[in-house]
């Protein structure tokens, strides 16, 4: 890992990597170091050249230089603040500019890991201080092997399960003259435990207008049927029960009726060849350039606003997956509405692509994953090519 980090630096303009930690709150110190709790500052400092250096609290030491990968590291150890300052400005003085985990701006907050005053103490001793943001998602964000295994596995199941909801809601519907948000949801969220799947949050099931609040979540208290004559959103994304795993999350549109209306299927077709477009690009720019995440939302929000939908964009085009516990990421956004994200698309990251518009009386998303792989794209979850009639 250490010589990785250091080819990385090679090419980048920082000498340096200074890796902030506190109370084990920054990934890329975990991923490099363990676990191990610190009650103390804590830096790791890792250069282009030989420098793999720990600076770390007397009393956190012990538990810090446990981990198997701190034996490639020097240990310098302090007690007063004042022997932390002489420790930073001994070591970090040799170098001009240095990565640290910062967003410029603060427009990617899951690049953002050091506080403010941390950043000016360092600027102290160095001419300056730019974000690690690439390299730290290539530590915390990348995936392959069993995690990807595993997301596919999850991808495989949320297609199932989506497609058993959706039968429900066409049998409820056909039995009593309607279904229920509410009661599709808790469906969903069984076949979830009974797969042996986890979520962070249950799934958005909801009806006509419902559907235009990007986040609408029925409960037991708040929600409504599902009658002839609505659309039906149901985004759903759960991961494998298991510390490796990523998640899956998709989302797919359907239509209580015999025929689709024709301003719902309009909207359909238009988000459906956004997600069409990001994929050509994808295909045909990745082998050739470095490609950042906000280009591809730029494509997708493109094609939206040229066919009218611009005002009904509510959201970016889609977020980072990676390994654990939340649906969203530590790496790149397919975002240049919320932020501005430089961030690159590299082998090993995955996110998802989900354009959609909002509309007063409806809101219509489509949604797959994608995984960077030798350069090129890939889907493991299935695209839906039309509305479902229920």
């Amino acid at each position: 890992m250490l010589e990785k980090i250091r080819e990385y630096l090679k090419k980048s303009e920082a000498e340096a990597w200074v890796i902030y930690d506190f109370a084990s709150g920054n990934p890329a110190y975990r991923a490099l170091l363990g676990t191990a709790f610190t009650t103390r500052k804590c830096f790791a400092v890792i250069d282009r050249e030989k420098t793999a250096l720990l600076i770390c609290h007397v009393i956190d030491a012990p538990g810090v230089t446990k981990a198997a990968a701190a034996k490639a590291y020097t240990v310098a150890t302090y007690k007063t603040w004042r022997e932390l300052d002489a420790l930073l400005e001994k070591h970090l003085s040799p170098y001009s500019t240095v990565m640290m985990e910062i967003s410029e701006g603060g427009l990617l907050p899951r690049a953002s890991y050091v506080d403010y005053g941390t950043v000016r103490s360092v600027e102290r001793f160095v001419g300056r201080v730019i974000s690690s943001a690439d390299l730290f998602q290539a530590l915390t964000a990348v995936f392959d092997g069993e995690s990807l295994e595993l997301h596919k596995k999850a991808a495989l199941l949320i297609d199932r399960i989506k497609d058993e909801a959706f039968a429900r809601i066409s049998a409820d519907v056909k039995d009593k003259g309607r279904a229920d948000e509410y009661e599709i949801q808790q469906y969903i969220c069984r076949r979830f435990a009974e797969e042996g799947m986890v979520t962070d949050g249950p799934p958005i099931v909801a009806a006509g207008k419902n559907g235009n609040s990007p986040h609408y979540e029925p409960t037991a208290e708040r929600h409504s049927p599902i009658l002839p004559g609505d659309s039906v959103l149901i985004d759903l994304w759960a991961r494998m029960d298991h510390p490796k795993a990523v998640f899956a999350d998709v989302t797919w549109m359907g239509y209580v009726g015999e025929r689709v209306p024709e301003d719902l299927q309009r909207a359909f077709d238009t988000v459906h060849h956004a997600i069409s477009a990001a994929l050509r690009f994808l295909e045909e720019e990745l082998p050739r350039r470095t490609v950042c995440g906000y280009e591809v939302d730029d494509v997708c929000n493109g094609i939206l606003t040229e066919n009218g939908y611009g005002d009904y964009i509510l959201h970016r085009t889609g977020h980072s997956m990676s390994v654990g516990e939340s649906d969203h990421g530590v790496g790149v956004n397919i975002d240049n509405f919320e932020t501005h994200d430089t961030r690159t698309l590299m082998d090993g990251l995955a996110f998802s692509l989900e354009p959609a518009v909002y509309l007063p009386t409806f809101g219509l998303r489509e949604e797959i994953n994608v995984y960077i792989k030798d350069q090129r794209p890939c889907v493991y979850t299935p695209r839906q090519d039309k509305i479902l009639l229920l």
